[in-house]
């Protein structure tokens, strides 16, 4: 596994899908998903330009905080793309960029309630379901706009857009329609909702179709890292 051309492999497929878009591909953000990568690896990243990680865990979140913070001086920017249960809201209040799984308005009211104690805003976006898996997290499609208003009321969270995982395809066209579908959500919603700018969608299998259809955020794991165990 080499990863300095996996990620020369990924930036280019970003460049190339954006250009298929008539996008600039300066507009759209990767994040490498550090879910059980190794500090060292997370390191070597950061060597080849990668400022911008994403972990799915809060503990690990936190213990691998701990290690790059004695181990490097360069800025690390973290996003949080996992579930977030209630009870570990206080791992990653004040430590990430940016929360990309709201889909719970106790959760939301828990990072409030830190945020506030910190006099920090936490900035977030909230999971929608396009693909009506129970499995998944998310807020079913037909409640996000009560949801948002629901969110409005509290001061110390910034709702900036929405993230959504489509099913698992072998054939990864097949994902286009929910990406477009979160797309035309944001578009709807845009009017009453000024700040929904941020489309967190597409992974290392999906990431060009994603941007394709307006991806702002890439959450991209095994295509740069390889097959984690």
């Amino acid at each position: 596994m080499d990863l300095e051309s996996n990620l020369n492999s990924v930036r280019e497929g970003i460049k190339n899908a954006a250009a298929r878009a008539g996008r600039d591909p300066g507009g759209i953000k990767l994040v490498a998903v550090t879910k059980r990568v190794e500090p060292e690896r997370v390191i070597k990243a950061l060597n080849f330009g990668l400022n911008t990680f994403g972990e799915s865990y809060a503990q690990e979140f936190r213990d691998k905080v701990k290690i790059l913070e004695q181990e490097v001086d360069k800025e690390i920017k973290w996003h949080f793309i996992g579930q977030l249960q209630k009870n570990k809201v206080k791992y990653i209040v004040g430590k990430v960029e940016l929360v990309h799984s709201l889909d719970s308005l106790s959760v939301a009211q828990e990072i409030n309630k830190r945020a506030e104690s910190l006099g920090i805003t936490v900035p977030v976006l909230i999971e929608v379901d396009t693909g009506g898996e129970e499995s998944k997290g998310g807020i079913d499609p037909s409640r996000l706009e009560g949801f948002l208003k629901e969110l409005s009321g509290l001061s110390f969270i910034e709702v900036q857009g929405l993230m959504t995982m489509p099913p698992y395809f072998d054939n990864v066209e097949m994902a286009r329609p929910y990406f477009s579908r979160l797309r035309e959500l944001r578009d709807s919603l845009l009017t009453s909702f000024p700040k929904l700018k941020e489309l967190s969608m597409g992974m290392s299998g999906d990431f060009e179709i994603a941007i394709e259809e307006g991806a702002t955020i890439v959450r991209v794991g095994s295509a740069i890292f390889g097959e984690r165990h």
